[in-house]
């Protein structure tokens, strides 16, 4: 049996009080008024916000992450990324509760890709308020192999060009830490520039794919569309110190989102239902 496989199955609960000084910081790192109190419905995926695996620090690997086996499978491949997910939201979740979320290893899937093996682990998040579901969740991770040399970045497929409504963003470095101090993600791919140039081959720093999922959400959101079901896939990644933008349209009873590079390229394709 490989040590991974027992891992598929494996249930953790933990809880979190929705502290709406979270939110109103996460509102400020989009440099929009801090206004949320207690009773608010959080936005829909600001739930990444709160639920941390707080590990020590001797505990996590070069990359920042929490070393394979301590939070996450052993698989044999080092390097993470998020690969997609889908998000329902049945309830919504109010600042101020204590919300409980059960989470549990749903499938660990070695893949052979174009450049090298592959692991793809599902993790399904269920967000309970005194027993009552607010969202249930389904994240995909990938990891890929290490590389003697900078790995470079795959070619990407263009964007879509018919937008029918659109937002543009231009982050910094401090946003995109602020956002890693917020998730406590402390993947170093998002804050130390040199890491991210020289051992991972990036050309700078990039920007978080759940946050790049959120703003998606948020412009569908401001387009005051319902969102019941929130299905995305991660295409290529987004780095500083380029704008790139979020952009829609209607599909029958929902909506087609995506995200664009400054150069036009495909960054998260994603599909949202009422």
């Amino acid at each position: 049996m490989n040590a991974w496989e027992p891992w598929i199955g494996r249930v953790t609960t933990t809880s979190a009080w929705l502290d709406p000084g979270q939110a109103n910081r996460m509102s400020a790192t989009l440099d929009r008024d801090p206004r949320f109190t207690a009773g608010d419905a959080l936005p829909p995926a600001w739930h990444w916000l709160y639920f941390h695996d707080i590990v020590r620090g001797s505990d996590l690997g070069v990359d920042g992450h929490p070393r394979l086996g301590v939070t996450m499978p052993p698989v044999p491949l080092a390097r993470r990324m998020w690969a997609g997910g889908t998000l329902v939201f049945e309830e919504p979740l109010r600042l101020g509760a204590t919300v409980e979320r059960i989470s549990t290893i749903r499938s660990i899937t070695p893949k052979q890709g174009r450049t090298g093996h592959l692991f793809f682990v599902t993790v399904e998040h269920d967000l309970r308020t005194k027993g009552t579901r607010n969202v249930l969740e389904h994240q995909t991770i990938v990891y890929r192999e290490e590389k003697s040399a900078p790995a470079g970045i795959p070619a990407a497929q263009p964007a879509p060009c018919d937008a029918a409504f659109s937002a543009s963003w231009s982050l910094d470095s401090t946003a995109l830490f602020r956002y890693s101090a917020l998730t406590f993600n402390g993947h170093r791919i998002h804050y130390d520039a040199d890491y991210c140039r020289d051992v991972e081959g990036y050309p700078g720093l990039v920007i978080h794919g759940p946050l790049v999922a959120t703003l998606l959400l948020d412009i569908a959101v401001r387009e005051r569309r319902p969102v019941d079901r929130f299905t995305y896939r991660a295409r290529s990644p987004l780095f500083l110190p380029h704008a790139f933008t979020v952009n829609g349209r209607p599909d029958g009873a929902g909506m087609t989102l995506w995200a664009a590079s400054d150069a036009g390229n495909l960054a998260m394709q994603a599909q949202a239902a009422a």
